[in-house]
C-alpha cells in the first residue's frame, strides 16, 4: 500500500495547515465585520448626529482652553471656534421642538461665545483698530459680518443683541456701499470676497428692507472679482477689486453657504456643484481647485488635500447644500462625516477627530444646523457613494482568506480519497 503523502494540497504545509488558515480567517473576519457594519449603518440606516451633544462637548472643550489651541492652528482658530459653536448653539435654542434644558444650556453657551469674539484681544487679532469709516470697518469685514451672524441668532431672544445687529447690519452695509472696490478689508491691505458675501448675508437677515439696494448695486460694480472658469467670486482680490487667481473651494463654499440670503438666484450653487463636487474612492467631496485645473497644494486655509479633495471645504460645502436645498447631497455630506469623523460619544458629550481639533466639530455641528431649505429643490447631480464597496472592503482579507481555506479543505479531502482509492 502507498504511504499517505506527507505534503498537503496547501503547498507544503502540515495536516495543521487547514486550522491555521481556518483560524486565521476567524480572526479577519471578527475584525473586519464591526467595520462593515459601521459602513451599512451610517450608509443605510439612521446615525445620529445630535447638534446638543456635539454643543456639550463643545462647551466643555472650549472651557479648558481648546480655542486657544486651535489658534495654533491658523489665524482665525480660536475666533472660529467661538463663533461658529455660538451659531450652532443659537440655532437650537430657536428651535422649539429641544428639550427646554437643552434650549436653555444652548441660550447660554451662544451668549459666552459672544462674550469670547467681543473681547478686544479677539478683534486685535485682525488688525484695522480704526473707527468706522467710510468703505472700512473697524476690525474688518470677517469678524464684524461673523459677529453679526452670532448677533442675528441671539437677538431671537434678547432685546440688547436686536439692537446691536441692527448697527452692525447698518455699518456694514455703509462701509460695502462706500468701498472703492466692494470688498472691504479682512486684514490690513488684503480682501477675501467670501468675508464680504458673509457680512452682506448677516446684514441681508438683519435687514432684509435696507440691504436690497446695496446688493444689487454691489452686484453691478463687482463683476472684476469673478473668476470666468467658474463664474465665482475669485479667492482673493486686489485693493482694486479685481480677481487674484481664481476660485477655491475653501471659500467659494463659504459664498455658497450665504448666497440664498442674497439672491434666490440658483447660478451660484449650479456653478459651484460643478466646479467644485466631486467624487474620490466612491466618497464625495469638495475639489479645493476646480475640476478640470492643475491641483494645487493644500495651504492653511484648505487644510491637506486627499487626492484633491479639501475635508475643510467639504464640511463647509454641507452646509452650503443644506442652504440651497440639495438635500441629498447633505445627507451624503453627513453620512461621510459620520463614518470618516470617528465620532465618539460618551454619556451627553459627543466629538469627531478623537477630540482633538474642537475648531472642526464646531465647523460640523454648524453645518448641521444651517437651515434646510427644502423649498430651493436644487440639485449638484454629484454621485452617491459607493457604500456598498465601503461595506465590502473591510471583510476582503477575510474572505479572500476563507477561499483559500475551502479550496484547501477541498483539494485534501480529494487527495486522501485518491489515496484511499489506491489502498
Amino acid at each position: 500500500m502507498d504511504a499517505v503523502p506527507s505534503e498537503d494540497v496547501l503547498g507544503g504545509m502540515d495536516r495543521k495547515s487547514p486550522r491555521r488558515w481556518f483560524v486565521f480567517a476567524l480572526v479577519l473576519t471578527i475584525m473586519g465585520l464591526p467595520f462593515s457594519g459601521r459602513v451599512a449603518w451610517v450608509a443605510y440606516g439612521h446615525p445620529g448626529d445630535d447638534p446638543v451633544p456635539q454643543l456639550r462637548y463643545l462647551d466643555a472643550a472650549l472651557r479648558a482652553g481648546g480655542a486657544s489651541d486651535m489658534q495654533g492652528l491658523f489665524p482665525e482658530g480660536e475666533f472660529f471656534s467661538w463663533v461658529l459653536t455660538g451659531v450652532a448653539a443659537g440655532r437650537v435654542a430657536r428651535d422649539e421642538s429641544a428639550a427646554s434644558g437643552d434650549r436653555e444650556f444652548a441660550r447660554d453657551l451662544a451668549v459666552r461665545a459672544l462674550a469670547a469674539i467681543d473681547g478686544k484681544a479677539a478683534a486685535d487679532r485682525f488688525g484695522l483698530g480704526g473707527p468706522d469709516s467710510p468703505g472700512s470697518l473697524q476690525y474688518g469685514v470677517f469678524y464684524r459680518g461673523w459677529r453679526l451672524a452670532l448677533l442675528n441668532e441671539i437677538a431671537a431672544w434678547d432685546a440688547g443683541a436686536a439692537a446691536r445687529a441692527r448697527g452692525e447690519a447698518a455699518a456694514i452695509l455703509d462701509a460695502v456701499d462706500a468701498s472703492p472696490s466692494g470688498w472691504p478689508e479682512s486684514y490690513p491691505g488684503q480682501a477675501w470676497p467670501c468675508d464680504t458675501v458673509v457680512g452682506l448675508a448677516a446684514a441681508a437677515r438683519t435687514d432684509p428692507v435696507a440691504a436690497k439696494p446695496v446688493v444689487a448695486r454691489w452686484l453691478a460694480r463687482t463683476k472684476g472679482a469673478i473668476d470666468p472658469a467658474t463664474g465665482l467670486p475669485a479667492h482673493r482680490v486686489d485693493a482694486s477689486g479685481q480677481a487674484i487667481g481664481g476660485a477655491r473651494a475653501t471659500s467659494a463654499s463659504l459664498i455658497a453657504a450665504f448666497w440664498p440670503d442674497l439672491s434666490d438666484d440658483p447660478s451660484v450653487w449650479a456653478a459651484y456643484s460643478s466646479a467644485f463636487v466631486a467624487s474620490r474612492l466612491g466618497m464625495t467631496g469638495a475639489l479645493e481647485y476646480p475640476a478640470g485645473t492643475a491641483a494645487g497644494v493644500g495651504d492653511v486655509d484648505s487644510g491637506p488635500l486627499i487626492l484633491g479633495l479639501s475635508a475643510a471645504a467639504s464640511a463647509v460645502t454641507q452646509a452650503a447644500a443644506r442652504a440651497n436645498g440639495d438635500i441629498r447631497l447633505a445627507d451624503q455630506l453627513n453620512r461621510e462625516i459620520e463614518l470618516l469623523g470617528v465620532p465618539w460619544q460618551v454619556g451627553n458629550e459627543r466629538t469627531y477627530l478623537l477630540g482633538q481639533l474642537p475648531v472642526a466639530v464646531a465647523f460640523f455641528v454648524w453645518a448641521d444646523t444651517t437651515e434646510l431649505r427644502t423649498q430651493s429643490g436644487a440639485s449638484s447631480g454629484a454621485p452617491a457613494p459607493a457604500w456598498w464597496a465601503w461595506v465590502v472592503v473591510p471583510i476582503l482579507p477575510a474572505g479572500a482568506v476563507w477561499l483559500v481555506f475551502l479550496l484547501g479543505v477541498r483539494r485534501r479531502r480529494r487527495s486522501l480519497a485518491a489515496n484511499q482509492g489506491t489502498a
